[in-house]
């Protein structure tokens, strides 16, 4: 968890346990996230949570586009920087071509995941 100084307010960043928005159990508005479905010219792209739409969430991006997306195709980012960037490290699983997010640890070990989750627990 992380906290922007600015505001104290608190964004999740990708766990063993949490990598997508659907897995948050508090999702708070303003949550950095990367789209990875939806519209093509905005997938891969960084945006943040604004409230839920039904069963959508609803991301903001840096054009002041929103779009409504299922919470399991937003990413939580790696880490979140002292000044409130977040960072994303995103992979494509080489045995079943899922995108999963690298969590802090898994980025920075000696030898980087290459299989997501559900392929390597």
């Amino acid at each position: 968890m992380t906290t922007d100084s600015k505001d104290t307010v608190e964004y999740e960043v990708a766990t063993a346990s949490q990598r997508t928005l659907k897995d948050l159990k508090i999702r708070k508005s303003g949550q950095p996230v990367c789209a990875i479905g939806g519209v093509n010219d905005l997938q891969g792209k960084e945006g943040t949570f604004q409230q839920f739409n039904i069963r959508l969430a609803v991301v903001k991006f840096s054009d002041g586009q929103t779009l409504g997306y299922d919470p399991l195709d937003l990413l939580l980012p790696c880490e979140i920087h002292d000044d409130g960037e977040a960072y994303f490290e995103i992979r494509q699983c080489e045995t079943c071509q899922q995108i999963f997010p690298l969590t802090s640890e898994e980025f920075r070990a000696l030898v980087e995941r290459t299989e997501c989750p559900e392929c390597q627990p």
